[in-house]
């Protein structure tokens, strides 16, 4: 008997909870369907919008990244190989000429290191390496305004849970601890929310920072390829013209005593003896 009556008020009390339980997940339910994404933006506050706009910068860079680091506009195929192929039979001012009227990563290079040719092949690789630098320190630095929102995203979502749990813990304290769930509800969504948005902008724009990272230091490495093989033929070629010349001037034919003398015509008159 004893046991009866306490299971009957077992049930009693456990049989209205798992209907409020389903109750309450039915309402959260219809409650998270009517919510949109202006909602969900708006929970984030001010620090959610900033994070939204710079989501649109992240995305400008992403496709500029694209567009600008393709091989064939910064290393073209055919400038490389008509540069080599003109350096190899001396026609130097042609090479310079060639890269002065291409606007690429690669004609800019190689005419920085050209314009000092005179100086020696050393002064060549100099300049090349130079120009080199600069424009590969732009290609990285644009990228790095990539990294750059990837690695303030994080830190701008944490900021926004800041001021949510702040928000909720100031009208905590101004309720006198009667507040209703759904004011602190307020402060803890934008808390949540501004994370969220934080981790979704970093997440991918990390991504690409490393991939274009990648791509430009490949990209590099193939510059200085085409600019040693250049400086290779070019060194190749000047020793070939002075060996040419070196023994242009050794066959050249000793002059003989006729043509040394000077003609009988132009030979000054003898005296006539008394």
């Amino acid at each position: 008997m004893m046991f009866d009556g306490l299971a009957s008020t077992a049930q009693g009390v456990a049989t209205p909870m798992p209907v409020t339980f389903l109750l309450a997940q039915a309402d959260n339910a219809a409650g998270t369907q009517t919510r949109t994404l202006l909602d969900l933006l708006m929970a984030g506050g001010v620090v959610g919008f900033v994070i939204v706009g710079l989501s649109f910068v992240g995305l400008a860079l992403i496709i500029d990244g694209f567009v600008r680091l393709r091989r064939d506009p910064l290393l073209p195929d055919a400038l490389a190989d008509e540069v080599i192929d003109l350096a190899g039979k001396g026609r130097f001012e042609e090479v310079l000429s060639l890269c002065r009227t291409s606007d690429t990563l690669l004609g800019r290079t190689i005419e920085a290191g050209l314009e000092d040719g005179r100086l020696g092949l050393d002064a060549v690789r100099e300049g090349m390496q130079q120009q080199g630098e600069l424009e590969f320190t732009a290609l990285r630095q644009r990228n790095g305004y990539l990294g750059l929102i990837a690695a303030v995203a994080p830190m701008l979502g944490l900021l926004g849970t800041v001021v949510g749990m702040i928000s909720s813990f100031r009208l905590l304290g101004e309720a006198q601890g009667t507040a209703r769930p759904d004011e602190l509800a307020l402060g803890i969504s934008q808390a949540l929310v501004t994370t969220c948005l934080g981790l979704i902008l970093a997440v991918p724009l990390t991504f690409f920072f490393a991939f274009f990272r990648d791509r430009i230091n490949r990209l590099s490495h193939e510059a200085g390829g085409i600019g040693d093989k250049l400086l290779r033929v070019m060194s190749v070629t000047l020793e070939l013209r002075r060996q040419q010349q070196a023994n242009a001037g050794n066959t050249r034919p000793a002059p003989t005593a006729h043509a040394a003398s000077p003609p009988a015509s132009a030979a000054p008159p003898q005296q006539q003896q008394p």
